[in-house]
């Protein structure tokens, strides 16, 4: 399926900025053994060390969770080799850090999305959601998930159109807003309790409603 990314780079924000400190935390893995221009900024930059640790508790809570089957743990793994290289790859491209960082949103947004038990535990994790948006005149539920210390990431989906936005938290007199400059436009989120507004590209704004995933 052809989707479009739009990644935003959290400046200012403190929880999910690159960092140097030799007191932030490390990723997953092992440092020492790191590969590849893309694992190595993990291991440099706490906001993608953030982000590759809750991956890592959601990956193995779909791995050993209630409804796991044999033939469903060969897929996740494959996906999960799949996703690895594709993160790897992230070298090639024009950002490698908004590559690496986009990469680790979707995957995260997947898990959430794909595995019942990757949501289990969420009080231990940094990421929430897949959330519904039910929209006036839409014709289709849209998906987001929050990830971060502070929920300073958002993603959105809607698959009838097949795009994909990561967004960024921003400062608002109530609720919280998210958006982010696209090459199709400005996209817009803000919700306060189970009210949401949108504004995709080219649409009018969008008046909604936050619901549970069936």
């Amino acid at each position: 399926m052809k989707r479009t990314l739009i990644s935003i780079l959290p400046f200012t924000l403190v929880a999910l900025v690159g960092s140097s400190s030799v007191d932030a935390a490390p990723p997953s893995f092992d440092c020492a053994k790191a590969e590849g221009a893309a694992q190595q900024l993990v291991c440099k930059d706490e906001g993608l060390a953030s982000l590759d640790r809750e991956l890592s508790r959601l990956y193995r809570l779909a791995v050993s969770g209630k409804h796991m089957t044999p033939a469903r743990l060969d897929e996740l793994k494959a996906t999960q080799r799949g996703w690895i290289k594709g993160r790897d790859d992230c070298w090639k491209g024009k950002d490698l850090r908004q590559c690496v960082e986009s990469n680790y949103m979707i995957r995260i947004h997947e898990l959430r999305q794909g595995y019942a038990d990757a949501r289990s535990q969420d009080d231990k994790g940094i990421s929430t959601g897949p959330l519904v948006l039910a929209c006036q005149g839409f014709d289709s539920l849209i998906g987001f998930t929050l990830v971060g210390e502070q929920k300073e990431l958002v993603l959105i989906e809607w698959r009838n159109q097949t795009h994909l936005y990561v967004l960024t938290q921003e400062r608002a007199a109530s609720g919280a807003k998210y958006s982010a400059d696209s090459v199709d436009g400005h996209v817009v989120l803000w919700n306060k309790g189970d009210e949401a507004r949108l504004e995709l590209p080219g649409q009018a704004p969008l008046q909604c409603k936050v619901e549970q995933p069936g």
